[in-house]
């Protein structure tokens, strides 16, 4: 009996240690300025700035003044001139508040340095803009068993000789702002010198209430055949294509307990997190099946 008792005995200790509260103080690592800025062939340059949110903080409980940085001073250079940006509304932008240039627009082959001096810190980034390449065609294909609902699709012929990056973007009239559905960006490495057809779901626009179609759960990541679809689609730089495919794993891997760590590859120097990019930009429309 005595063997078995004490057996017994040691057993419900460890039980009872494990019942143990423990209190474990995970630190806040310090907040990081989060860069997100691009520059379009023929367009003005658009830069938005916001500070990243402690892990195990409440968005409910971060005011507009902590969040948005609208202090920063943004200066653009394009290799001839160089011009200081400003705050400007754009409700097409995801934020609504960006910092935008005025006189420098977007040209394919030109290097564009952007320099953001904020708290005494300095960040630097450098981007090109490709030459774009355009679609061969572009038209909706209904996904069965639905038939009014289906996704938007492409011919391409992708230019022999490696080294082209790519990245789409569609939206509808109804939406505010071009939206990059999942896996939006991809590179030649398998596709190099080919023609082929693709396709990609909507995406969603967790910014926009007004989008009928991201709130109904059984359309949403299809076009409806009545719907006109702008595509405009990208080439873009390796460092800009590296950082919006990191980005994506890792979002994809969010929640994942099993899933491997991501880094998020940014082109943003002295400790900034996000990406300036340049987007050689061709555009296509999708019209109403009749």
């Amino acid at each position: 009996m005595k063997n078995f008792v004490l057996p017994l005995l040691a057993f419900t200790l460890i039980l009872s240690a494990c019942t143990e509260k423990i209190d474990v103080k995970l630190p806040n690592a310090d907040d990081k300025l989060v860069i997100e800025g691009s520059i379009e062939n023929g367009k003005n340059a658009e830069v938005i700035i916001t500070r990243s949110i402690p892990l195990f903080s409440s968005i409910a409980n971060t005011s507009a003044t902590d969040f948005y940085v609208l202090d920063a001073q943004v200066t653009l250079f394009d290799g001839f001139t160089t011009e200081t940006m400003h705050l400007a509304i754009d409700s097409a932008s995801s934020l609504g508040i960006v910092y935008k240039s005025n006189i420098i627009v977007g040209i394919p082959g030109r290097n564009y340095s952007l320099t953001v001096i904020q708290g005494g810190k300095t960040f630097t980034a450098v981007t090109t803009i490709p030459e774009p390449i355009a679609l061969d065609s572009v038209w909706w294909m209904p996904q069965p068993p639905k038939d009014s609902l289906g996704f938007a699709n492409a011919h391409f012929s992708e230019p022999a000789g490696p080294g082209n990056n790519y990245r789409w973007y569609a939206k509808r009239p109804s939406d505010r702002r071009y939206l990059a559905p999942y896996g939006a960006t991809f590179d030649d490495k398998y596709v190099d010198g080919k023609s082929f057809d693709f396709a990609y779901t909507k995406g969603y626009d967790p910014t926009d209430a007004e989008n009928t179609y991201e709130n109904d759960s059984l359309a949403r990541g299809y076009y409806a055949g009545t719907d006109t679809i702008y595509i405009k689609f990208c080439t873009i730089d390796k460092a800009s294509k590296d950082f919006y495919m990191t980005f994506e794993n890792a979002l994809s891997n969010n929640g994942n307990p099993f899933a491997s760590p991501v880094t998020v590859l940014s082109n943003i120097n002295g400790g900034a997190l996000g990406v300036w990019a340049g987007f050689g930009a061709t555009y296509d429309t999708i019209m109403p099946v009749q």
